[in-house]
């Protein structure tokens, strides 16, 4: 794919550990393999199926994360989103420039907060 709008869930300029529970959300405009745009916004609040819902009324094509819960793992797929869970926190430059190189390693993409339905 040659065009990406990537949304990373962030707070102060890094990832956030848990998808759903971000403070922000941080969008990037990948176009022939290089960052053309970089916005942050508010994320909504945390509720069951809210971030995935804001992630596609904002025309995300993929979504670098921490954890996540199981139902947002559900509804991403539902709605086309691409998921790469398990990221690092690490600065957001870094996560991108790492993500677009393909040397970004993942871990457990697992949400490990009661409630969530837990696994990726």
């Amino acid at each position: 794919m040659n065009n990406q709008k990537i949304a990373i869930p962030t707070a102060e300029g890094q990832l956030w550990p848990h998808f759903g529970k971000a403070p922000q959300v941080t969008f990037v405009t990948v176009e022939d393999g290089k960052v053309t745009e970089t916005v942050v916004k508010q994320a909504p609040e945390h509720e069951h199926g809210a971030m995935p819902r804001f992630l596609a009324a904002e025309g995300c094509t993929d979504v670098v994360c921490g954890g996540i819960g199981g139902g947002a793992v559900q509804l991403l797929n539902q709605l086309g989103i691409t998921l790469h869970g398990g990221a690092p926190t690490m600065p957001v430059d870094e996560i991108v420039s790492r993500y677009l190189a393909g040397t970004l390693i993942y871990g457990d993409a697992t949400c490990h907060h009661d409630g969530c339905g837990g696994v990726s």
